[in-house]
């Protein structure tokens, strides 16, 4: 059975929900990792056996910390965070986003300059306004990447 961590502050409950049924479906051994529970709005995830919802004090990075000291070959990662994407890459685990971005050691450096060209553009007060909508090609993309991911 793979073992899922979600960075889960960040992930949309939709997709929490849905590795939710995956999980109580026995197919994968489940840990969202956050500074707050993020349980109460989910079915039931206390009877579910291959799921943890694991709580990391609320200082910064605390969760991402944690997973990546915990996280081992084996295991698929579902963050957004490009920084800890690029770090596990490293180390050789698995790791996608909540849009079904497969990361890999190519696109994650594309990824980095990405993310430091449009920090730069908003120091600079250039940035434009990000729109955080995530609606169902997202997921159906992200379901399409996870079930590859799950099968290798």
């Amino acid at each position: 059975m793979k073992r899922v961590l979600v960075d889960a502050d960040s992930c949309p409950q939709r997709v929490r929900g849905w590795l939710l049924s995956r999980a109580k479906k026995n197919l994968i051994e489940l840990a969202f990792v956050a500074n707050r529970d993020l349980t109460p709005d989910e079915k039931a995830p206390g009877q579910i056996p291959n799921f943890k919802m694991l709580v990391c004090p609320k200082e910064s990075q605390a969760a991402d910390n944690w997973i990546l000291q915990n996280a081992g070959g084996d295991d698929i990662v579902v963050t957004r965070d490009i920084p800890l994407a690029a770090a596990l890459l490293e180390k050789g685990v698995a790791v996608i986003n909540d849009r079904g971005k497969i990361f890999d050691k190519e696109n994650i450096v594309r990824a980095l300059k990405e993310r430091e060209l449009s920090l730069q553009m908003t120091e600079l007060g250039l940035g434009t306004k990000r729109r955080d909508s995530y609606g169902q090609k997202n997921f159906e993309l992200f379901a399409e990447a996870f079930n590859k991911k799950i099968q290798e």
